[in-house]
């Protein structure tokens, strides 16, 4: 398992490092990762969630696949838990805190972690769905809370509209399109739609990747790598925490499906929200950018010696 993680890594690594090159060659406009950003959260995520679901979520599947949310929510409260009290010793800066916050709580389980999944054990990518699904409504309801700077009202700028996004959009469209199996009544003449969707799907890892490599290419490398704050950060969360959260499903005796869906959902290195979102309401991405670059150099060395521990075969 090693060896196969590790070709995996290298080849999400070549995506990124094809994005890296385009931005710091200046191949392409500097608008590039808000169009490629915009593309992945409005169309090829959409399609890799919708084209999953429409042939695996069935009544028998959702019944017998259900704890696996269980089990994701259990995790996630415990993240939560540990993000609040470490967070407060990470900066004084009650802003800067909600950052670190986010960061402990989730990685990229959304986009690399999907990317991963589908290239290491694409037999899986159904469970891992599942299984994120309370992380992806933690990232759009109290993870955007704490990314979204605080107004002059004192307000952190939330509300129930941040759930009506694509990617929970799609999780409903591809949960009904299963359980009612509706494509089986359509025309023949319509079959091309499963052939786009599909297509469509196919390209989301090497965009995401590619995203990434032109984000983290934006600003300055070695600004990016000076924070020791943040080599703490990554070294807990990819390290300590996951080895924990495998641990305790071990001890408790969890399924070997729990079990790699957990550990592909809680190795990545951290995501770009912390970068995208505080951009986006004019506050410095250096923090951000330096998490996101940081964990992700770690993890090449730390997916690989995880998945060979607890999955050497």
């Amino acid at each position: 398992m090693f060896i196969t993680t590790l070709n995996q890594l290298f080849v999400l690594m070549g995506f990124l490092l094809t994005g890296f090159i385009l931005k710091k060659g200046k191949l392409l406009p500097d608008n590039t990762a808000t169009v490629i950003s915009r593309l992945l959260n409005f169309v090829l995520m959409p399609a890799t969630i919708i084209n999953t679901f429409m042939d695996k979520f069935t009544v028998n599947n959702f019944i017998n696949k259900w704890h696996l949310m269980l089990y994701s929510s259990v995790i996630l409260i415990g993240c939560i838990i540990v993000a609040l009290i470490l967070g407060i010793f990470f900066d004084r800066d009650k802003y800067v805190q909600r950052i670190y916050r986010y960061s402990f709580t989730v990685g990229n389980f959304a986009f690399l972690g999907i990317a991963f999944v589908e290239g290491l054990a694409p037999d899986i990518l159904f469970d891992y769905l599942l299984f994120i699904l309370p992380m992806n409504l933690y990232t759009f309801s109290l993870g955007v809370a704490w990314l979204i700077p605080t107004d002059n009202s004192g307000k952190k700028g939330f509300s129930l509209k941040c759930l009506l996004n694509p990617i929970c959009i799609s999780l409903v469209i591809g949960g009904v399109m299963g359980l009612t199996n509706v494509m089986s009544f359509i025309p023949s003449i319509f079959n091309f739609l499963t052939q786009v969707i599909q297509g469509t799907a196919k390209t989301m890892a090497p965009m995401a990747m590619i995203l990434t490599g032109f984000v983290i290419g934006s600003r300055p490398i070695v600004s990016q790598l000076k924070n020791y704050k943040v080599y703490i950060c990554a070294v807990i969360r990819l390290i300590i925490m996951p080895v924990v959260i495998m641990l305790i499903l071990n001890a408790v005796n969890a399924d070997d499906e729990i079990l790699k869906v957990a550990l592909c959902a809680n190795a990545m290195p951290l995501g770009l929200n912390t970068v995208v979102i505080p951009s986006a309401y004019g506050r410095n991405p250096e923090l951000g950018g330096s998490l996101a670059l940081v964990s992700l150099l770690v993890s090449l060395v730390t997916i690989p010696i995880l998945f060979g521990i607890f999955f050497p075969t």
